[in-house]
């Protein structure tokens, strides 16, 4: 009896391990728009998890267990993983609205719901250059 619960004492040991070393941080990021959600699943109309500001650093990782488009990033923002389109994500920490005029951006005073909805207007937003001359 005493081997067998040393056995699965051991054997729990080791698929812990597995579980921790399956995922890795890629790197830390930053997010560009002025206002923004981690999704809940990798499409623009998913659920929101939490909404971030420009220049929120964002830890981007690396699972085998999650299987996304290549257009999204598995993200880790404070306490809640998640998704955010990769062309939202900059190396450098972008010069943002807020840095340059905070003053004037707390001025709005934007409560928790309206950097909601701000938000995911930009979700729904589409950038797009035109070939028109």
């Amino acid at each position: 009896m005493r081997y067998f619960l040393l056995l699965l004492l051991f054997s729990s040991q080791v698929m812990a391990q597995n579980v921790a070393t399956d995922e890795k941080v890629v790197g830390l990021f930053y997010f560009l728009p002025l206002l923004g959600h981690v999704h809940q699943s990798p499409e623009k109309t998913s659920a929101s998890l939490t909404t971030i500001q420009c220049s929120h650093p964002v830890k981007v990782i690396e699972s085998s267990k999650v299987v996304i488009n290549p257009s999204w990033a598995y993200v880790e923002v404070a306490d809640y993983r998640g998704f955010i389109r990769k062309e939202f994500l900059s190396e450098k920490r972008p010069d943002c609205f807020q840095g340059r005029y905070p003053n004037f951006f707390d001025g709005l005073n934007l409560d928790l719901s309206e950097l909601y909805y701000w938000g995911r207007l930009y979700d729904q937003y589409i950038q797009v250059e035109t070939r028109v001359r």
